[in-house]
């Protein structure tokens, strides 16, 4: 039965649809079978990713109205994972139901190791309705304290639902003094730092190309920190052959995201 996993974030610019797309490259490059969620359903925009525009079959919002079923409204990516994109002008609908994503999961979760969803930036009904649909939690943020102060309220509120939050991840890094430390940022939100991610400019040449930057470049720090996480989801052991990580391990230097990223994998196995 698939590990259902939520990616959040109380604000919107923050990468938390791209960790999406890569993290779910980076299992699927594993061999784990995965599926990704679009659940920001007032603004989704997982399909544009992958460049879908305008899905030629069902959406999410389908789903959930019960027009159509959730296997009509999967897609295949040409690398083998599997997404449900939304309608990029979802009609006016009714009040959400927080639940129904968590009872449409239920009919396919055999048919997969990972289920990512794709959640809204905004702590509304459509945030909750991720929540409680999840296994465990993954949020994404950027170090600065305005984006920090909004991690630590969907940190709060995953805590209130009793759903588990396996860790951050660190998006968009510069490595300047300027930046909140990854110290400080486990100290304050109480959760680990399972990804440290520069600001690197191949991100946004694999956006334009509409292909996660895991597949787009597969060999630069973006995309190892990604592979490095899927692993340690796995349960498996990632192995960093490039001679800055054997410098590193001959120095002795650790950095503490993989102390942490061993630490979930050990709890996998």
């Amino acid at each position: 039965m698939a590990k259902v996993i939520g990616i959040i974030s109380i604000k919107g610019g923050v990468g938390k649809t791209t960790t999406v797309t890569n993290l779910g490259a980076a299992l699927s490059q594993i061999g784990k079978k995965v599926l990704l969620v679009d659940a920001n359903y007032s603004a989704p925009n997982l399909g544009l990713h992958f460049g879908l525009v305008r899905p030629d079959s069902a959406t999410i919002h389908d789903v959930l109205i019960n027009k159509a079923s959730i296997k009509h409204a999967t897609y295949e990516h040409e690398a083998g994972f599997h997404f449900i994109p939304g309608a990029l002008v979802p009609r006016a609908s009714d009040r959400i139901d927080i639940y129904r994503l968590k009872n449409r999961l239920k009919d396919i979760k055999d048919d997969y190791d990972f289920i990512l969803i794709d959640s809204s930036p905004t702590l509304n009904a459509e945030m909750l309705s991720t929540i409680v649909a999840s296994d465990e939690l993954i949020a994404v943020s950027t170090p600065d304290y305005p984006t920090l102060s909004c991690t630590m309220r969907a940190v709060k509120i995953a805590k209130q639902k009793k759903t588990p939050i396996t860790g951050l991840v660190l998006n968009k890094t510069r490595n300047q003094k300027f930046e909140v430390s990854l110290k400080d940022i486990e100290d304050t939100t109480g959760v680990p730092v399972l990804a440290v991610l520069p600001d690197h400019t191949d991100v946004l040449a694999a956006l334009a190309e509409t292909t996660p930057v895991t597949l787009f470049n597969s060999k630069n720090e973006v995309s190892i920190e990604y592979k490095k996480l899927a692993a340690s989801l796995s349960g498996v052991e990632f192995k960093d052959n490039r001679i800055s990580n054997m410098l590193k391990g001959l120095f002795g230097k650790i950095d503490k995201q993989d102390i942490n990223r061993e630490v979930l994998r050990r709890r996998n196995q």
